[in-house]
């Protein structure tokens, strides 16, 4: 039997906002369904008020990021990671529910340990198709190189996604934090981030065939908490005269997105609108 010490600490960080009840679903079937030895639990919740924040304490885990302010989900990802101390990462945000096999994890550090320049495995989000031309050593469990996300097309394509994945701690340092700006539209700080892993030509991706979109899989129930119902709906009744405006006036559709955002946020502080 090896060791608990010869495995690389992984940190696995569980990013969450104001639905405790996905959060403790998504660390017990974490906890269940994963036998990986060397492990530390973070959990970061993007200011979602005393009341959640004390349910949140109650789930066991080594270190908690619980600001008591909203500041988006860039912030609230750093902070996350802020407070991860392993060589890996496995980033989950809440909506996500872990299905095995139990050995997932230690195949994807198998892998990474034996090939340095995978800096990010994805379970779910990312190119779906991988490169069998570049298999990559080190598991049992097939794994091969992402190729790089095209460029050009009507549809932006990245090898990043927020969707559970395991990153390297120096990959991550390496790129860079999240952008940060809680007025920004849902969305930004990921897209900010994929863009960053587009541009740097040091790290590749990589996916496990047979681990994709099966070993964690979305609890569609919870929407995403990036956004907000009046946001979506607000959203969704701009958008025929937003798509106008942007395309003919773009600095008064940056204006008014900016403003739009700013006033929807004011209105979810003083609780009108969640």
């Amino acid at each position: 039997m090896i060791a608990k010490e010869e495995y690389p600490l992984v940190s696995v960080l569980f990013i969450t906002y104001k639905r405790v009840d996905h959060l403790q679903r998504a660390v017990e079937s974490f906890r269940r369904n994963t036998n990986y030895p060397n492990l530390e639990i973070v959990i970061a919740d993007d200011g979602s008020g005393p009341e959640i924040q004390e349910k949140i304490r109650r789930i066991p885990a080594d270190h908690y990021a619980l600001p008591p302010k909203n500041r988006g989900l860039g912030a609230n990802n750093n902070a996350g990671m802020g407070l991860c101390h392993g060589k890996y990462v496995l980033m989950i945000q809440d909506d996500w529910v872990c299905y095995g096999p139990a050995e997932y994890l230690e195949n994807a550090v198998r892998v990474m340990e034996a090939n340095p320049e995978i800096g990010i495995i994805n379970f779910a989000g990312g190119p779906p198709s991988p490169d069998f031309s570049m298999p990559l050593h080190g598991s049992p469990e097939a794994c091969f190189v992402t190729p790089r996300a095209p460029t050009g097309g009507s549809h932006e394509q990245y090898i990043y996604s927020d969707q559970p994945h395991l990153q390297s701690m120096e990959s991550f340092r390496f790129t860079g934090p999240y952008h940060e700006n809680r007025a920004d539209e849902p969305g930004r700080a990921e897209q900010y981030y994929c863009r960053l892993w587009k541009e740097q030509t040091r790290y590749k991706a990589a996916v496990f065939p047979g681990y994709r979109l099966k070993v964690f899989q979305s609890d569609a129930s919870a929407g995403s908490f990036r956004t907000t119902s009046f946001r979506n709906r607000g959203i969704a009744a701009m958008l025929p005269v937003a798509q106008k405006l942007k395309q003919s006036c773009w600095p008064v559709y940056r204006v008014g997105r900016a403003f739009f955002y700013s006033f929807v946020r004011i209105l979810e502080v003083l609780g009108v609108v969640r």
